[in-house]
């Protein structure tokens, strides 16, 4: 019976160990995954072309403005945008609104900003039709084209309101790449249509939050194992008291 009482008192505390050390490891990954993720920067890579035959039309020399329209914070389950201040006016649940809704705050803004001077970085296009921004912060971005080159002005597109960084599937990316919508606006297409057409998009807009639930969860399991380690250890105690 003692060996009895030896190897439960071993087994409790072992449990309690555990659960101290679920804990621990918790508290570990919620500092590495949550504090570093608000000093990550990303990248957005524009890839300006138009689809003719099998070939594309490379839109090349064309000036892309940039603004930060609202910061990010992170918790336990998500990530939360908070409109900056000069962009008030214009405030939304930005995570909740549908694309038809986002490219409609897209255009609105980008009139405000280009009337205020509100971009702070420019772009242009290189000979592939592509430019990047670089070292962008975890935020709500707005991009749109703010100088045309002469030989592309039949190529008409939106401005775009993107996530930094975008969850796609539950997978994070910080370097976003995004191919406009352009829509020709000559009677004759390029593309061979007639009356002009737009190319398919390549601009999804993310799902917004990132998943810490699993953390959360081994948190719960980890203070689930102390308290029963610790009630067995107790309910052991009791029981010896009574035998003496």
């Amino acid at each position: 019976m003692a060996l009895t009482m030896r190897t439960e008192r071993k087994l409790n505390k072992l449990l309690s160990a555990a659960g101290i050390l679920l804990v621990v490891i918790s508290i570990l990954l919620i500092s590495v995954l949550s504090a570093p993720a608000a000093e990550e920067s990303g990248s957005l890579t524009l890839r300006c072309v138009f689809p003719v035959g099998d070939g594309q039309r490379v839109l090349s020399k064309d000036k892309y403005s940039l603004v930060k329209i609202a910061d990010a914070s992170f918790s336990d389950a998500s990530v939360t945008y908070t409109t900056r201040s000069e962009f008030k006016n214009f405030d939304c649940e930005w995570q909740k609104i549908s694309a038809s809704a986002m490219n409609a705050k897209a255009k609105t803004l980008a009139y405000y900003c280009e009337q205020n001077g509100c971009y702070t970085e420019s772009r242009t296009t290189d000979k592939n039709g592509e430019c990047v921004f670089e070292n962008l912060g975890i935020g709500l971005y707005l991009v749109a084209r703010t100088k045309t080159d002469p030989d592309n002005t039949d190529f008409n597109t939106d401005p775009l309101l993107f996530f930094m960084p975008q969850n796609v599937n539950g997978v994070i990316i910080y370097d976003v790449v995004a191919t406009p919508k352009f829509s020709y606006t000559s009677a004759d297409d390029p593309s061979g249509n007639p009356g002009g057409k737009s190319q398919p998009a390549d601009r999804t807009l993310p799902q917004t939050g990132q998943l810490l639930w699993p953390i959360t969860l081994l948190a719960v399991m980890g203070c689930l194992m102390i308290l029963a380690g610790s009630f067995l250890m107790r309910k052991e105690g009791l029981g010896e008291t009574k035998v003496r």
